[in-house]
């Protein structure tokens, strides 16, 4: 084989890898800042009764209410400010849950967490980045407390 074939054939393997890299970090790309589904989960008891555990499930995982109420269907909560990956940096969590009520006693809760970071750079162009919560850790940890919330209601 020539030199100009060979040069060829590794050229074309090079390009094809670069691509497959490419491919597979606009999938990683695509998953990090696309919307993504709500946890859902249906409970029992009535629209108010849900939006008190919520609040209070919210709460205990240090987020404060800022907006929101049981006519709404909806509370929207969002965590104290704190440092980010280095020292001009700030990251917070913001957490909405949307609350439907489903007749017989049930309630439909659907929730989403997104990551607020700033860092000195996108001050400038940009004031924050969003980027969905994805980890079931905390979704778990705040449907746990919300049954335990009106498992406690229930049994008064």
């Amino acid at each position: 084989m020539n030199t100009w074939h060979l040069r060829t054939v590794v050229g074309v393997a090079a390009l094809a890898g670069l691509l497959a890299g490419c491919e597979s970090m606009r999938e990683s790309m695509r998953d990090r800042f696309s919307p993504m589904p709500p946890k859902v989960r249906v409970v029992q008891g009535d629209t108010k009764q849900v939006f008190a555990a919520a609040r209070l499930a919210m709460a205990r995982l240090g987020f404060e209410m800022v907006r929101g109420g049981p006519a709404q269907g909806e509370l929207e909560g969002l965590t104290r400010i704190g440092g980010g990956n280095d020292l001009y940096s700030s990251r917070q969590r913001d957490m909405t849950v949307h609350l439907e009520p489903l007749g017989d006693g049930r309630v439909e809760v659907r929730v989403v967490m997104q990551e607020i970071e700033e860092d000195r750079y996108s001050k400038l162009s940009n004031p924050a980045t969003s980027t969905p919560v994805r980890e079931s850790a905390v979704y778990d940890a705040f449907f746990d407390d919300l049954e335990r919330q009106l498992q406690g209601v229930a049994g008064k």
